[in-house]
């Protein structure tokens, strides 16, 4: 059983990139990306961003990026896209952002995306985290402005290794009026969160007849409910796994504490 709903195959460690150059353009936007050759990441990194015919940005686009220092990370895409650089807008104001998405390296982690907004003058940068699961741009609602789609990667090894883990959707748009400029909106795509639900739940069955690790997706799974607001189905359900023995660890039946350590851990992360 695999890492449920990766949104992208990244690489086990930043390696080395060839020099090379991206641009992308919307609007009134354009904008570069270079890079050197490194023995590790790349070197140099560059965006230029031109907008209207002014420079509005000229630097590094991971100068205060804690994993991309001194320019260890690559330039690697998140999703299906077919390069790091992206010019869109995100919030359907007229005014394109820039993404850059970047790998840091490592066993498992991590995707970051630095976006650059115009504030009026030029370019501020801030990251976005995505740890293992990466995201994809998709207009979910059909209104014309794309959503940020990703996994929750609260729950990568959270309750059991990271190959027999799960995880529940993570939708936000991009709004500079929140905090973070990251509004959570995952509650209101029903039909994702039902998929997912149920995508965990045939997990756990499977797990099961295989007698491997099921609590990674029994997390998803109950993570789910709660997204769907069936919250009275969470004690039940969980009494019902214990007695079927779907509560298993590698070496055996879940201890007592899972479904109390499950709850405050779903409370913590703001499902319940």
């Amino acid at each position: 059983m695999l890492a449920a709903g990766a949104l992208a195959a990244l690489p086990a460690a930043a390696s080395a990139d060839d020099a090379g150059s991206q641009t992308a353009s919307a609007g009134a936007v354009t904008a570069t990306l270079t890079w050197g050759k490194a023995q590790f990441g790349v070197a140099n990194p560059r965006l230029v961003i031109v907008r209207a015919g002014a420079t509005g940005f000229d630097g590094s686009p991971v100068a205060a990026s804690e994993g991309c220092k001194d320019g260890y990370c690559s330039f690697l895409p998140s999703g299906k896209r077919k390069q790091a650089l992206q010019v869109v807008d995100l919030n359907g104001d007229g005014e394109p952002e820039v993404l850059v998405d970047a790998y840091t390296g490592g066993a498992h982690c991590c995707a970051v995306t630095e976006l650059a907004a115009f504030n009026g003058s030029g370019y501020a940068v801030q990251e976005l985290f995505w740890g293992d699961p990466g995201y994809e741009l998709k207009d979910l609602n059909g209104d014309g402005k794309p959503e940020l789609v990703s996994l929750d990667d609260a729950f990568a090894g959270a309750f059991t290794s990271f190959a027999a883990s799960f995880f529940p959707p993570y939708v936000v748009d991009y709004d500079p009026s929140v905090k973070g400029s990251l509004r959570d909106i995952t509650d209101q795509f029903v039909a994702l969160i039902r998929k997912n639900r149920d995508q965990a739940l045939r997990g756990v069955r499977r797990a099961r007849r295989q007698h491997y690790e099921t609590l990674g997706a029994v997390a998803a799974y109950v993570a789910d409910l709660y997204l769907l607001g069936d919250h009275e189905a969470v004690r039940p359900y969980l009494k019902r796994a214990r007695k079927r023995g779907d509560l298993r660890t590698i070496s055996g039946a879940a201890p007592r504490s899972f479904e109390r350590k499950l709850l405050a851990f779903l409370k913590k992360q703001g499902y319940r």
